[in-house]
């Protein structure tokens, strides 16, 4: 076990100077600063905090923010509802505009006063988050996942609730299902997109030009919709694994005339409780993204006040379907509708 006396003889430093660098203190000077923070890495050392220090807990994205997304919203509200039963603060951290080139990640969390890290990634910044594990600092992925020995990851397992909802789909007859992707990967979103090329190529009946990449954005929902639903041969059913453009695309259904689920079939994505504000209630792949956001923060907590050899937990949960009013059978025939209302036979 590394003490915080071992750090300062390895730094050949005081105890005092130590406890003011671990804990956010600008009274020591940089050069001396930087040489404590190497000897905390070197030693493994991992403070233990009251409730006097400025250390905080850190939510950290390695690359796009996306704040306003319903799934962080619900995971930040869980992530500030176990901040306020803790000892920590909550910090957000933009971590390529702020890190310099000559610091590590623990160099860098230590100097803003950070003891642990929930990391919001992406497939494109996984070398980042690898690095960040691989120096052994308290950190837990949300939203992604992958393997890697000394990260954790708070994910909702929903390839099992997608496949589930695409049979459901199969079962009404559905063979030309489309599905709107979102157009940056992470695990969840991958697993989604997997689950439905899957069940489809079972059935024999998956076709890759009715997947469709789109940003997360309520107003691409209804462009998704403008453009599937002018195509020579649309779909009879779209599976969108985003709340925002799910419930975009349900908006812009009516506007066009179509009448849901009788001419079109649509399986949606939620977060929290977004399948009840359209109308009809839209039948989802649901997960509960706030308890993640929960878990998540406590893990950190968790690790933050561990050993560095001791093993990291994953916070795993499960989505589920939940069957409402906005699939039904396939129609007889495909509805061709086009940008200005026209129909046509398809």
């Amino acid at each position: 076990m590394s003490t915080i006396r071992r750090v300062a003889r390895n730094a050949g430093v005081s105890i005092a100077t130590v406890s003011r660098v671990v804990n956010g203190s600008t009274t020591v000077a940089p050069e001396l600063r930087d040489r404590v923070l190497a000897a905390v890495q070197r030693c493994g050392y991992s403070p233990t905090v009251g409730r006097r220090s400025a250390a905080s807990i850190a939510l950290v994205y390695t690359g796009p923010f996306s704040v306003g997304s319903p799934y962080d919203a619900a995971c930040l509200d869980g992530i500030v509802t176990a901040m306020l039963a803790s000892e920590f603060d909550l910090k957000i951290i933009h971590l390529r505009r702020d890190k310099s080139p000559e610091d590590t990640y623990t160099q860098f969390f230590f100097r803003k006063g950070i003891r642990g890290v929930i990391l919001r990634s992406t497939v494109a910044d996984r070398d980042v988050v690898r690095a960040i594990g691989d120096e052994g600092f308290p950190a837990v992925v949300l939203g992604d996942h992958f393997v890697h020995a000394r990260l954790a990851f708070a994910y909702n397992e929903s390839r099992t609730a997608s496949k589930e909802g695409m049979e459901h789909l199969i079962s009404l007859g559905h063979r030309r299902i489309a599905i709107a992707a979102n157009d940056t990967d992470d695990g969840d979103h991958l697993d989604r997109l997997e689950a439905y090329r899957a069940v489809l190529q079972e059935a024999g009946c998956y076709d890759e030009q009715l997947e469709f990449r789109v940003p997360a954005h309520r107003l691409d929902g209804a462009q998704l919709l403008r453009k599937v639903m002018s195509l020579p041969l649309p779909p009879t059913a779209v599976f969108i694994a985003d709340p925002l453009t799910a419930a975009g695309a349900v908006v812009e259904a009516h506007k066009m005339g179509l009448r849901i689920p009788d001419e079109l079939s649509i399986l949606g994505f939620d977060d929290a409780d977004a399948r009840y504000m359209v109308y009809p209630a839209m039948t989802a792949i649901c997960q509960d993204s706030q308890e993640l956001g929960r878990r998540a923060y406590d893990e950190v907590l968790r690790q933050a006040a561990s050993q560095p050899n001791d093993r990291v937990q994953s916070a795993l949960g499960k989505a589920w379907l939940e069957i409402n009013h906005t699939t039904g059978r396939a129609p007889a025939r495909p509805i061709r509708v086009l940008p200005n209302g026209q129909r046509l036979e398809a």
